[in-house]
């Protein structure tokens, strides 16, 4: 079975900036970057150490692979060589990120977005399989559908394949509420 995923959600931490005084030209510097965010920019920079293609985390210490992301990290190397990266570099995130899998409900709660996103998909004339959300290893998990459906012939229909994800991702606002399910089943919400 054909597996597509939309999304890997690793971890979630705030981070913020400063601010400048009144009228004068004195400005407060910012706070160093929370632990996650340094935990997880060592962990991408490990595993581009190791011939990877992998983006750093966004200010909060996420990674949030866009479709291209994902392709190009898989592209960069066979899988038994990104296995072995991560099982060479995931000691950079203990104690920054949950390695506790999703519990049932909030599998549940994330088939909602996914159907979502497989409405609006087929509102562009794209048929993607049944929504799936598995738990992987190390508190990841994977937000896709059972099968990628029929993938068009041309480069240019799979530019606008992809096109037409971004956008229905977009508007389902799958990334921020697949986000939140996470941290509330985690206890990081609310």
């Amino acid at each position: 079975m054909t597996r597509r995923a939309s999304l890997l959600v690793v971890l979630t931490l705030a981070g913020c900036g400063g601010s400048a005084a009144h009228s004068t030209s004195t400005q407060r510097s910012a706070p160093p970057p929370s632990k996650a965010y340094t935990a997880s920019l060592a962990y991408a920079k490990c595993l581009r150490a190791h011939g990877l293609d992998h983006p750093d985390p966004d200010a909060n210490g996420d990674f949030s692979l866009t479709p291209k992301e994902e392709e190009r990290l898989k592209e960069s190397a066979p899988l038994k060589d990104r296995q072995q990266a991560d099982r060479e570099c995931f000691h950079l995130l203990k104690g920054t990120v949950s390695t506790k899998p999703l519990s049932k409900a909030a599998q549940h709660a994330a088939l909602a977005p996914l159907r979502e996103l497989k409405r609006c998909l087929k509102g562009f004339g794209y048929d993607v399989g049944n929504p799936v959300v598995e738990n992987l290893q190390r508190g990841r998990a994977m937000f896709g559908f059972d099968t990628s459906g029929r993938q068009p012939s041309t480069k240019a229909g799979r530019t606008k394949r992809h096109d037409a994800q971004i956008t229905c991702e977009k508007r389902v606002r799958l990334a921020q509420r697949l986000d939140e399910i996470i941290k509330i089943d985690r206890g990081e919400g609310r």
